[in-house]
């Protein structure tokens, strides 16, 4: 792969010309425009814009020049981006691509350049009978920034995720609290859990459901009515229990 500064039919801005080779061995030729005018002292720009672009597509595993499917593309964005957040977040985003994202683009089949705004508004539709406005929101966003990095690899002309109206937002009033009837329910169906001592420390010190519940979902809610103390949690392995030492 090699890349080069182009000037283009007397456009205003320089393009940098991508050259690669597709499965069959010939030579291809992928034209990116720049913001960088060609007139005036900005051959360092340029060049600095070259080496930029040519290390962006050389450290994408994905080979641009196939139709690349959507599930396949956000995927791998993923994990281009997984060392440059925090491990937690990457985590989120994770639970959020693998749990919601990719089970309802899967069947689809669809490619990245053909994903359309009525597509997303079909995926907007769909979770709002499920989920808030605000937890498909976080969504949009994981999708948006996927297609954000398609739209600077010239994959697409525009990210449909900014043509579509977003939910609105719900405004949080407060979390009501269990009274003391359903605390001590909750204990009695968490004993004998792997995650009772995590249950138990949530209720003493007061803290967020996502504080105690990142990776492991407990066995409780079968027997623990209300619902709401894990909603919308995704489904995930359940954790080993941990071996009690008697002394």
């Amino acid at each position: 792969m090699n890349a080069t500064v182009q000037s283009k039919d007397n456009r205003p801005n320089f393009y940098i010309a991508l050259d690669y080779r597709d499965d069959s061995g010939k030579r291809k030729r992928k034209w990116i425009p720049t913001d960088i005018p060609v007139k005036g002292n900005n051959k360092r720009r340029a060049e600095d814009k070259r080496k930029e672009i040519l290390a962006e597509y050389e450290n994408q595993k994905i080979d641009f020049s196939k139709d690349v499917l959507f599930t396949v593309f956000i995927s791998q964005w993923l994990e281009n981006l997984k060392g440059s957040i925090a491990i937690s977040t990457y985590e989120v985003y994770k639970l959020v691509v693998d749990n919601q994202v990719i089970p309802f683009f899967e069947h689809k089949r669809l490619k990245v350049k053909d994903l359309t705004p009525l597509h997303i508004q079909e995926y907007i539709s769909f979770k709002q009978k499920t989920v808030s406005a605000n937890t498909i929101r976080k969504h949009l966003a994981n999708i948006s920034k996927c297609l954000e990095s398609a739209v600077k690899q010239n994959i697409i002309a525009f990210n449909p995720v900014k043509r579509v109206e977003l939910p609105k937002k719900t405004i949080f009033t407060g979390a009501k609290p269990y009274n003391k009837d359903q605390i001590e329910q909750l204990l009695n169906c968490s004993e004998g859990d792997p995650l009772e001592v995590v249950i138990l420390l949530t209720v003493f010190y007061g803290l967020r459901r996502s504080d105690g519940y990142v990776k492991h979902k407990p066995k409780i809610l079968k027997n623990f009515p209300y619902k709401h103390f894990m909603d919308n949690t995704p489904p995930m392995k359940e954790a080993q229990p941990t071996p009690s030492h008697q002394g």
